[in-house]
């Protein structure tokens, strides 16, 4: 018989099917050409309708291995290797797929320079990295901990010197390593409206490749939670956990690639010290099951629990060795005394870590898996981050019924209620996205080590914001419709010209977002930015009479643009008359800037309405593209 897949060296990817066969024998579904493969080694059968797959042993001499473990039947999870005699076969949910069958990765890093300002952050840095080796970097504030790890993570490259992931340069070939590599910086990675289940699902969507059915993803992210005792938290937002089991999120959402090397940027800041504690002893089994792990630490009573303690000090790496030995290297007895030695003298008289070991060869890359489109994914996450949150989302709604009603009970002069639209339209927009960007900065530059662009995460931003803060604005309008019994003037200009504006409005503020280096700051922003809206819309005082300053600068503003389709609504194919002049001074004053206006005229000049409409296109063009820029600085900051 034939076998269904051929299997000389270098194996094509083996389908899945129920009661496939591997071994040697020519009677396999898939044959492994080795003695110490079975004739008939192991079998893959479906777990049960839409469950997946099952890896039996069929009573093979050399055993089968399931991630290290021997195994006689396991259900199989993405990312699971299996080795049966000298092949190594990683599951993917449709293939096994042959490969090299390492589990943690070897770091080479040398001579790694780096100066920010004239001054020196990182001084002549070398290391080498074993596979599954628990290495902790420690050291004084300001002792180049946090540096250290982003050059060697590549998430702000070292100015000179090489970084190697087994033998391959990460700085060259990031786009090809960037799936073996985890990172976890000091704040958290994953949205903390979402509960814990469905942010660690939207995280595997965006990381894993299109091709991972969903059932399999869900899977996975259940036996992360497990490995990570969260399973009991499944269905708890993310912002109401502790500190420490945050933290363990954040972990679980790197471990759904199984990465082969992960940095932790102080994982147990902020913890008490049983947090701590359950956190490292978690890092410590990671590394042990197949994780090269490099995580900088302020906590030294943990300190036994490394492999290797890397100390940094002024920039430079002057000790790189087992915990034991640097106490005997610093002349100490108990490393918790380690930083009041280091600073009796300067660090420029400690002695450098000279790294002596041989940088590994060159290891063949696997072919780069595609992922699914991001775009799509993350609309639909920004729409369960609306949901979850339920007492926001009844207030985003309750905010235009009140306004409206409230403006309409005080006044129901059609001007007046048209220019508190277009103002609470533009208070809705920069207010639902000033704090967007800035709040989720670690999370979205995690997310663009994993190849999330730019344009796919902030146009997310923008259409999820910009649909409710339309819906926000229409509501409004027809709260103030019925309020007012019917507002006047023209719905065919008043409405696109709401609906433009909350676009705008949308991306002033994910620009204030993407410029502001806190909350606080975005939100204290916003109000400076919607007061000369006010004073500078034309309507009161009305553009008309404003002089030639004030005026140019009005001709700049959203709130201007809006107001001129505005004034145009109230006066469309209507009779300019003495009454209508009373009616709508403003309006009237500033179509009539150029005293073409005459009593007795049908009005139908649209094209200051155009220009209106036309201003706003340029202001959601323009304030996009501004955020984009102002996000790229930030991240490259």
């Amino acid at each position: 018989m034939s076998p269904e897949v051929p299997t000389t060296i270098g194996l094509a990817p083996i389908p899945l099917r129920d009661g496939l066969v591997l071994g040697r024998g020519e009677d396999a579904g898939a044959i492994l050409p080795d003695a110490a493969v079975s004739r008939r080694h192991a079998a893959v059968r479906r777990a049960g309708t839409g469950q997946g797959w099952r890896i039996e042993d069929l009573g093979s001499r050399s055993g089968s291995f399931l991630n290290g473990r021997l195994f006689q039947s396991e259900e199989l999870v993405f990312g699971d290797l299996i080795r049966l005699g000298p092949f190594h076969l990683r599951y993917d949910g449709r293939f096994l797929n042959e490969t090299a069958g390492v589990t943690g990765a070897c770091l080479d890093a040398r001579h790694l320079d780096k100066t920010v300002s004239g001054v020196p952050i990182l001084s002549d840095v070398s290391l080498s990295v074993t596979p599954c080796q628990f290495v902790g970097v420690i050291g004084p504030s300001g002792a180049g901990k946090s540096t250290l790890l982003d050059a060697l993570c590549a998430l702000r490259p070292a100015h000179r010197g090489s970084v190697k992931l087994d033998g391959v340069d990460l700085y060259t070939r990031y786009e090809d390593l960037r799936e073996e590599l985890g990172y976890v910086p000091q704040d958290d990675i994953v949205p903390l409206d979402l509960t814990v289940e469905d942010a660690l699902v939207y995280s595997a969507r965006l990381r894993l490749p299109r091709s991972t059915p969903l059932s399999e993803i869900r899977k996975l992210v259940l036996h992360t939670m497990r490995r990570l005792g969260l399973e009991e938290r499944a269905r708890t937002a993310v912002g109401r956990l502790s500190g420490g089991q945050r933290k363990r999120v954040s972990v679980g959402a790197e471990l759904l690639c199984r990465p082969r090397l992960m940095f932790l940027d102080e994982p147990t800041s902020g913890l008490d010290p049983a947090a701590e504690f359950r956190l490292m002893e978690s890092l410590r089994h990671l590394a042990a099951t197949g994780c090269t792990i490099l995580c900088t630490t302020h906590v030294m009573g943990n300190a036994y629990l490394f492999d290797r303690l890397a100390v940094m000090f002024g920039g430079r790496l002057v000790f790189f060795g087992e915990p034991d030995k640097a106490l005997q290297h610093f002349g100490v007895d108990r490393l918790t005394v380690l930083y009041d030695r280091l600073e009796e003298a300067p660090a420029n008289t400690w002695p450098s870590h000279e790294e002596t070991s041989t940088p590994s060869d060159p290891r063949i890359l696997p072919r780069r898996s595609k992922r699914a489109a991001a775009l799509p994914i993350l609309l639909l996450r920004q729409s369960a981050i609306l949901r979850a949150d339920k007492k926001n989302l009844l207030l985003m709604l309750g905010q235009p019924v009140f306004i409206g009603l409230i403006v309409t009970w005080v006044s129901k002069d059609a001007s007046l209620v048209l220019f508190f639209a277009y103002i609470a339209t533009l208070w809705f927009g920069c207010g639902n996205a000033a704090q967007e960007i800035v709040k989720e900065f670690p999370m979205f530059r995690r997310e663009r080590l994993i190849g999330l662009g730019r344009h796919q995460y902030l146009l997310a931003k923008f259409l999820s914001l910009g649909r409710i803060t339309v819906l926000q604005s229409l509501l409004l309008y027809a709260v103030m419709q019925i309020g007012a019994w019917g507002v006047g003037g023209s719905p065919a200009w008043q409405i696109p010209a709401l609906a433009m504006t909350a676009l705008a409005a949308v991306g002033i503020g994910l620009a204030i977002s993407a410029w502001a280096k806190s909350v606080l700051q975005a939100v204290m922003l916003v109000p400076l930015v919607l007061i000369p809206q006010i004073l500078f819309s034309g309507f009161t005082p009305p553009a008309g009479e404003m002089k030639p300053g004030p005026y140019l600068v009005s001709r700049a503003m959203p709130s201007a643009a809006a107001q001129n389709v505005m004034d145009v609504s109230l006066f469309w194919n209507r009779k300019i008359s003495g009454s209508r002049r009373v009616d709508f001074p403003s309006a009237f004053s500033n179509l009539n800037r150029d005293k073409s206006l005459k009593n007795g005229l049908i009005f139908q000049n649209p094209k200051p309405a155009w220009w209106g409409l036309g201003a706003l296109a340029g202001w959601i063009v323009g304030s996009y593209w501004a955020a984009w820029f102002l996000l790229r600085k930030k991240e490259r900051g």
